[in-house]
């Protein structure tokens, strides 16, 4: 399936991926589409985001992209250190709170991130 980046953890590790100028120019060229009440759709807000993911090395997104949904993505990086992709995690309401996703699958989406660094 191909979602908009905006609203989607894999997407903002991308975006955070970029270069300053670069994610500029993405914003700029893109409409922020709601899909959810929860969706940020302020350019401004998208920013500082992706700030947060640039600074965290991680991202989570709470019912952004569809109702109910909670993801958490880490970056996956080649052995150069560039981003490539993203690996998340998805979880419905209730399985886990954020705080207990970030503490369980930050930790292991981090592990397999660093596992695969080797094979990309």
């Amino acid at each position: 399936a191909r979602l908009p980046a905006h609203p989607k953890c894999t997407g903002r590790v991308l975006l955070a991926a970029l270069a300053t100028a670069e994610c500029t120019q993405w914003l700029q060229g893109c409409t922020l589409q709601r899909l959810t009440p929860h969706t940020v759709t302020q350019r401004s807000a998208l920013r500082k985001v992706v700030a947060q993911v640039r600074r965290d090395d991680f991202c989570l997104a709470v019912e952004e992209h569809e109702l109910g949904v909670h993801a958490i993505a880490v970056p996956l990086r080649d052995v150069k250190g560039r981003t490539v992709a993203a690996l998340n995690v998805i979880v419905p309401p209730g399985r886990l709170d954020d705080a207990s996703l970030r503490a369980d699958a930050l930790e292991r989406l981090r592990a397999a991130a660093s596992e695969l660094r080797q094979m990309l």
